[in-house]
């Protein structure tokens, strides 16, 4: 008994995103239990970019095996409001893990062992901190669910309306929980 290509594309992209939300997931929830004593560690830091690592390998395969099965049937693709949206979040993913990498992560680095609610570049990031993790887990999140849909009742317009706004309310959550989340008071 043989698979068709397409199975075999599909059986990979699944753990291409199985293991790319794996990733991120695990770097946001690192990074949060991180922020509970309000220093984070060079020993953390390393785990976040562990993270991160497994999370751009699960996103390489997933644009990987997604371009196989996109070349398999472009017009199909082309004419799918699922697929277009899909394509607009990973893309909206590497965006966000770019930024997050080029920017947090060092800052983070830089700041490691140290109380970072003393230090004012720290403090002034956090909302953008906060941002890109909603970003992450809303992305992830609604990349495993559209790759389960079979189709979208929606237009590509209203779908990503949707997804904005449920990055905005993640994100209003997150920054008006953001004293919890990422401390933000000085020590005495």
């Amino acid at each position: 008994m043989s698979m068709d290509q397409k199975t075999i594309l599909i059986i990979i992209h699944v753990f291409g995103a199985v293991i790319g939300a794996g990733g991120a997931y695990m770097s946001d929830l690192l990074f949060l239990k991180a922020a509970r004593d309000e220093v984070i560690s060079k020993t953390e830091i390393g785990f976040l970019k562990l993270g991160g690592k497994i999370g751009w390998f699960g996103l390489f395969i997933l644009v990987l095996s997604g371009t196989g099965l996109f070349l398999l049937d472009t017009e199909k693709y082309l004419a799918s409001p699922k697929f277009l949206v899909k394509m607009t979040i990973v893309a909206v993913l590497i965006i966000n893990g770019i930024i997050f990498h080029a920017t947090h992560i060092p800052r983070m680095a830089r700041h490691a062992g140290q109380h970072f609610p003393s230090s004012d570049e720290f403090m002034r990031k956090r909302p953008l901190l906060l941002l890109s993790g909603c970003v992450s887990i809303i992305s992830w999140s609604a990349a495993l669910i559209l790759g389960m849909l079979k189709s979208i009742p929606y237009s590509y317009e209203t779908t990503m309306l949707l997804y904005a706004a449920a990055v905005g309310l993640a994100f209003l959550g997150a920054f008006t929980l953001k004293n919890k989340l990422v401390p933000g008071r000085k020590r005495q």
